[in-house]
């Protein structure tokens, strides 16, 4: 979040500092600092060999794709998850496992309040989640968990991460047990 946010959602800016005491929303000091955060957690994610695809809402996508291809990471990896209707596979399968309790809410305080903000509107045989009646609410990390629900429904390949028995030395080793 940059710090326009707080001038602009006033009602909402003590929340926000809140939320930034938790650890779960960082207030960058610049634009670009977040797309730059952004990629720092695609390479991390990337040498760990988790990452699989990037998914990210279509519009106004540039500043990510260029920020990963600097990174990189190839186009192809970044994918553009469309919104509305489109996230109701998404919507029904996140409602299911979290009945299901194979995926459970982490207990933050900013997604309850997400969450909460959260509508559900029926649109023909499908249904929409938005936060239109919620004013100055944000939806925002309930959208990404959405995302990465689609992602997950794409069913990635496991990319096999190799164990420091295969990577690091016997000192090496024995320096991570006696640390």
């Amino acid at each position: 979040m940059h710090p326009i946010a707080l001038e602009r959602r006033k009602s909402e800016a003590a929340k926000y500092r809140d939320f930034q005491k938790d650890g779960d929303l960082v207030i960058v000091d610049e634009m670009g600092q977040d797309v730059q955060q952004v990629g720092d957690i695609i390479v991390k994610c990337e040498e760990a060999g988790l990452l699989d695809r990037i998914g990210i809402d279509p519009s106004g996508i540039g500043e990510i794709v260029n920020e990963s291809q600097a990174r990189g990471i190839e186009f192809e990896r970044v994918v553009g998850i469309s919104q509305g209707w489109r996230l109701n596979g998404a919507i029904k399968t996140l409602e299911r496992r979290v009945a299901e309790k194979t995926i459970t809410h982490g207990g933050q305080a900013m997604m309850t309040w997400c969450v909460g903000n959260a509508r559900v509107e029926p649109k023909g045989n499908a249904i929409l989640i938005t936060k239109q009646v919620s004013g100055t609410g944000k939806i925002d990390p309930l959208m990404a968990t959405l995302m990465a629900t689609a992602l997950m429904n794409m069913n990635p390949e496991p990319r096999r991460v190799k164990s420091r028995y295969e990577t690091e030395t016997e000192e090496q080793m024995k320096e991570h047990i006696a640390y």
